[in-house]
């Protein structure tokens, strides 16, 4: 949806054949969507005193500012194509223009959004039959008005977390057009660090894809928030073609949904699943614990596996229960309430940064187990009757290490943090520095193997060669002369995260050829804190260069190296070549205490 209450005019292109395939064939992916209001805005607006003071005040209809050069346009094909319900949007940015829009990820099924973009169009169109210019004037604004509030007002009213945000946009030219999406909160508390990303459109079609947990890091999605795309170079002569701009959900392929092989996260139901008996029906008093229970939650805690709950049930008498029993302190996280199990394990997932193909559920209800299934095929259920199988599951078949022993404090330690950050008055980066971070860097040893290869295992969103070590491999690195290898730990006042890093660096070639870092420290700086050092020591050198493999999971770490300004040399499919000048500067913000360990 967009501003057709100021811009109803509709233009007839030809638009490549295969563009409109793409957009047609991306279109039917799609199984839910968010309906946004995209809207045009400008980077410098002040409005309205900017209407009398700005040079580059063009007056639209409504009195607000053209930062487009026609307005926004709506592209009827003349391609003999099928068509669907897909608007296309043509837009060709002036100085300053912004495609905005408030943000709601709020999903609804592609049919039902077709009808309310009729039901919109046709609404457009009695407003621009108004003559009074005047009385017009007020129509498109309380329009507007109506269309950003009820964005705000539905938000969150439903279940469904959406897959990603949908960028797609065709570039009609034969050169790259840079694009910048920031989302960011409009409580000012909570909008000093907004989610960031710059696409590279090159010639042609182009889709991009943010998935949703990777914004939610950066966006409380609970509360408002607004979307803006602005181009890097603001004289663009040339017009771009926005397809889809929305939160999607996409129609699931079964053959390619699966489980993870590993379990990271047990979910677990309380009534007749922790303990015997119904807590709303028999009270505190006649519930008894499952036999064994405690065991089963003892070892998968040693073994590094989060133990979480989803239960229908009172908040309060649940964790009252939980006391009495005193298992309170097993679980993390742990939801209780009377909304869908599913939308429990979502926020879980949400919470603890983690896939959610990673978990088990485990419940009596068979309702409930369906309802997962259903909803959440890629999550693994079990029958509570069979919990005391869980200790001969191949997925725990692991051993038990110090790392794994304390994994469940570092998700607690995490808590805490949020707490403290949520009630920070100042910028996000002050934070971070009032946390007293220490990164401690030292030669990978014997000692470190176990944990180095549960870390290539278990890591992709920072992993940059996608690599998964076996432990001969590891003893491998540790025996080549030519290569130097970093083990990272990191610790804050908060508590202390382990080992969370792994670097691998070919002295011959000056070149780091291996990173990988926890999810635990992402939008910490940490990898910001290495590579600073690793800059500073290696640069003597020479010019240093960095390959990796460029994928879904791993591009928005990535972005630290366009942090540092390192210029891209060889770039062929997924593989990335990166130079860093010996002779340029190396920014250290010295938000972190670097600790090199002799």
């Amino acid at each position: 949806m967009y501003e057709s209450e100021v811009y109803i005019k509709t233009i007839q292109e030809h638009l490549p054949q295969e563009i409109c395939e793409h957009f047609f064939d991306t279109y039917a992916s799609i199984r839910t969507r968010s309906v946004l209001h995209w809207t045009e805005h400008c980077t410098e607006c002040a409005m309205p005193s900017c209407f009398k003071t700005c040079d580059l005040y063009s007056p639209r209809i409504d009195g607000k500012c053209q930062r487009f050069v026609k307005g926004i346009e709506r592209v009827i094909l003349k391609n003999e194509i099928p068509t669907v319900g897909q608007q296309i949007l043509k837009i060709q940015f002036k100085k300053w223009g912004v495609f905005a829009t408030q943000g709601n990820n709020e999903l609804y099924n592609c049919h039902e959004v077709e009808k309310k973009e009729t039901r919109e169009l046709l609404l457009a169109k009695l407003i621009h039959l108004v003559p009074q210019k005047d009385v017009k004037k007020k129509l498109i604004q309380k329009r507007y008005s109506q269309k950003k509030n009820k964005i705000i007002s539905e938000q969150n009213k439903g279940l469904d977390t959406p897959d990603g945000f949908l960028i797609e946009v065709y570039n009609p030219t034969q050169s790259k057009i840079s694009l910048g999406l920031v989302i960011r909160n409009d409580d000012f508390k909570f909008s000093k660090i907004p989610f960031q990303y710059r696409m590279d459109l090159m010639p042609g079609y182009n889709k991009e894809i943010i998935p949703f947990d990777e914004i939610s890091k950066r966006v409380k999605i609970n509360m408002s928030y607004r979307i803006n795309l602005i181009p890097e170079d603001q004289n663009m002569d040339t017009a771009l073609y926005f397809g889809i701009t929305e939160f999607v959900q996409f129609i699931k392929d079964e053959n390619v949904i699966k489980e993870a092989d590993k379990i990271k996260c047990i979910v677990w139901d309380l009534d007749n699943t922790l303990w015997s008996g119904t807590l709303v029906e028999d009270g505190i008093e006649k519930l008894k614990l499952k036999e064994g229970i405690t065991d089963v939650l003892k070892l998968v805690e040693q073994k590094g596996i989060i133990n979480s709950i989803a239960s229908k049930n009172d908040h309060d008498s649940a964790v009252e229960a939980l006391k009495h029993f005193g298992v309170e302190d097993y679980f993390v996280f742990p939801k209780i309430s009377w909304l869908p199990k599913s939308k429990s394990l979502k926020e879980i997932a949400l919470d603890l940064n983690i896939n959610i193909n990673t978990f088990l559920f485990i419940d009596d209800s068979e309702f409930e187990r369906k309802e997962i299934e259903t909803t959440l095929p890629q999550v693994r259920v079990m029958d509570a009757i069979h919990y005391q199988k869980i200790p001969d599951l191949e997925a725990l078949q692991i051993p038990i290490t110090n790392e794994s022993k304390h994994r469940k404090t570092f998700y607690i330690n995490e808590v805490e943090r949020k707490k403290v950050s949520d009630s920070f008055e100042g910028e996000y980066l002050n934070f971070i520095q009032t946390c007293n971070i220490e990164l401690e860097i030292e030669a990978l040893k014997e000692v470190h193997f176990q944990r180095v290869y549960e870390l290539t295992q278990r890591t992709n969103q920072m992993n940059f060669s996608g690599s998964k070590y076996t432990k001969n491999d590891i003893s491998n690195i540790y025996n080549n002369e030519d290569l130097s290898s970093y083990v990272l730990s990191c610790r804050d006042r908060f508590g202390d995260y382990g080992i969370i890093g792994f670097g691998v660096i070919q002295k011959s070639k000056n070149q780091l050829v291996d990173l990988m870092f926890s999810c635990r420290i992402q939008s910490k700086r940490i990898e910001h804190a290495f590579l600073t050092h690793v800059l500073e020591h290696y640069l003597k050198f020479g010019d240093f260069w960095v390959t990796y493999n460029h994928t879904e999971k791993n591009k928005f770490s990535a972005h630290v190296f366009v942090d540092f300004g390192f210029e891209i040399i060889k770039s062929e499919g997924t593989f990335r070549k990166l130079k860093f000048n010996q002779n340029k500067e190396v920014h250290n913000d010295k938000i972190i205490k670097v600790i090199e360990i002799k």
